[in-house]
C-alpha cells in the first residue's frame, strides 16, 4: 500500500505569510489539510524588511495550518519573488568516462554549468532542466540514465539569487523551527498551477502581479526559457492615488477597490463619487475618469517594464499563446480588456486547478466547508503551484542533476547489491 506524502509550502509575498498543508495522493490529486495565513507587510520587493514581525507571522501561520491539518512541520518548500533574481540559460557538457550514462554525469553536468555562468557573490536557487543532448544526438531527450554515450550535455534554466539573501533567508526560517527543502521562484509555482499543457508548449507569458513585485516565466516547447522580477506591482497603483488625490494609503486602497479600473474606454467622464476621509468628518470628491488615469498609466508602466525584458530576450514572437495573469494586482477590474488592447495579443486570467481539492477525512464539516473555501481562493494559487511542481515531471528531471541526487544513487546500488547477496545466500 503506498504511504501518503504532506508537504508544507511557505509563500512569503508583500501583503500576508501563507503555509498550506497538501496531502498527496497522486500528481493530479492533492488535498489541502491545513491553511495559515497572517497579514504583514515586511517582505517588500524581495527583502526583509522587519525580521521579528515577519517571523512572528511566519509562525503564527505555520501553527494555524498544523492545528487544522493535525500535524507537526518540520520542513518546507518556501516560495518567494524577488528583484535581485538572476536568471540565465546554461548548458554543461561532460565526458562520458563508463559508455554508459550515470546519475554522477547529470550532476557533474549541472556543476559545469554552474562554473561557468553563477556568479560566486550568488547562489543557486532554482533550476530546471532543459532537456539533454546525448553524444551528436540533434533531438533532446528528457532523461539519458543508462543510456549509451561518449558523452552529453544537460541545458538548464538557472534561477539565481545573492548568497546574502538566501543566508538571511534561510536563517529567519530556520528560527521558526522549521528546514527548507525547496526555494522556488513564485512565478513558477504559480504557473505550475495556473497554465495548460497546450500553452506550454505553444509558447505562452505567464505574468504574476503582487503587491510589491511584478514575476514573469515564459514557456516554449514545454521548456522553461525565460524568468524575471520587476520592482513594480499592485502598490504602486495605491501609492500614485494617494499621492495625487492627497489621500492616505488606506483611502486610496479603498478607494481602488471600490471604485477604480484600468480601462478608461468603460468609464462615464461626467461619474464622481464621494470618499470619507479616515478621521475626518469631511469628503472628498473624486472623477472618476481620472481615477481611472491614475491606475492606468501605472500599468502601463508594469507591462512596458515585463515587456521591454521579453523583447530584450528576443521573445516576443515566441508567445502566440499570448499572456496569462496571476496575482492580486492583475484582479484589478478592467484588466483583461485594458491588457489586450495595450499588448495586442490573447489575455487570460488564471483559472482553478481540478488536482487542488479539499480533504475530508476529519470527519468535520465545518472544518470541509473551509478548505473548500479556500481550494478557491487566489491568493493560495503559489502556494498550490509549489505543491504541484513538487510532483511535477520537470522537477523529478531536473532533480537528477542535484548532488542529492548522487547519494539516492548510491543507496540504489547499494540496495540491489544486498539484494544480490541475499539470492545468493538463499
Amino acid at each position: 500500500m503506498k504511504t501518503l506524502e504532506n508537504l508544507v509550502v511557505i509563500h512569503l509575498s508583500a501583503t500576508a505569510v501563507y503555509v498550506v498543508i497538501g496531502q498527496v495522493k497522486a500528481s493530479d490529486d492533492i488535498r489541502i489539510l491545513g491553511v495559515g495565513e497572517v497579514k504583514n507587510e515586511d517582505f517588500q520587493y524581495g527583502s526583509i524588511k522587519h525580521w521579528d514581525r515577519l517571523k512572528s507571522a511566519i509562525r503564527q501561520a505555520i501553527i494555524e495550518a498544523e492545528e487544522m491539518a493535525n500535524c507537526r512541520v518540520h520542513s518546507v518548500w518556501l516560495t518567494l519573488s524577488t528583484p535581485e533574481l538572476l536568471s540565465k540559460n546554461s548548458y554543461g557538457s561532460v565526458d562520458v568516462d563508463s559508455g554508459t550514462v550515470e546519475t554522477r554525469h547529470i550532476v557533474q553536468a549541472l556543476s559545469t554549468a554552474k562554473d561557468k555562468d553563477m556568479p560566486p557573490s550568488h547562489y543557486l536557487m532554482h533550476h530546471c532542466q532543459q532537456g539533454i543532448f546525448v553524444g551528436e544526438q540533434e533531438e533532446m531527450v528528457d532523461d539519458a540514465i543508462d543510456m549509451l554515450a561518449n558523452k552529453l550535455t544537460v541545458m538548464y534554466h538557472l534561477m539565481m539569487m545573492p548568497v546574502a539573501s538566501r543566508q538571511n533567508i534561510q536563517k529567519l526560517i530556520q528560527a521558526c523551527d522549521v528546514s527548507i527543502d525547496h526555494i522556488l521562484f513564485d512565478a513558477v509555482s504559480s504557473a505550475e498551477y495556473a497554465l495548460i499543457p497546450e500553452e506550454r508548449e505553444q509558447g505562452v507569458c505567464f505574468i504574476d502581479i503582487g503587491a510589491s513585485t511584478t514575476s514573469v516565466c515564459v514557456y516554449r516547447e514545454n521548456r522553461l526559457v525565460l524568468t524575471y522580477c520587476v520592482s513594480e506591482g499592485g502598490n504602486k497603483a495605491t501609492m500614485d492615488i494617494s499621492a495625487d488625490l492627497g489621500i492616505s494609503m488606506i483611502e486610496a486602497e479603498a478607494l481602488k477597490k471600490r471604485h477604480g479600473t484600468v480601462d478608461v474606454t468603460s468609464i462615464d467622464a461626467s461619474q464622481f463619487v464621494t470618499v470619507p476621509r479616515i478621521g475626518m468628518t469631511d469628503e472628498i470628491t473624486v472623477n472618476v475618469l481620472q481615477l481611472a488615469q491614475i491606475i492606468e498609466a501605472r500599468y502601463i508602466d508594469i507591462l512596458r517594464a515585463v515587456f521591454q525584458e521579453l523583447s530584450d530576450a528576443g521573445l516576443m514572437d515566441f508567445v502566440p499563446r499570448g499572456v496569462v495573469l496571476a496575482g492580486g494586482g492583475s484582479q484589478i477590474k478592467g484588466m483583461i480588456p485594458f491588457a489586450k488592447r495595450f499588448l495586442g495579443m490573447p489575455v487570460y486570467l488564471t483559472n482553478a486547478n481540478k488536482a487542488i481539492t479539499a480533504y475530508n477525512g476529519f470527519d468535520d464539516e465545518q472544518k470541509f466547508s473551509y478548505l473548500s473555501s479556500r481550494v478557491q481562493d487566489r491568493v493560495l494559487q503559489t502556494a498550490f503551484g509549489a505543491l504541484l511542481y513538487s510532483q511535477s515531471e520537470q522537477f523529478r528531471h531536473s532533480e537528477k542533476s542535484s548532488p542529492e541526487a548522487l547519494k539516492v544513487s548510491r543507496m540504489s546500488k547499494m540496495k540491489h547489491g544486498l539484494q544480490n547477496i541475499l539470492q545468493r545466500l538463499l
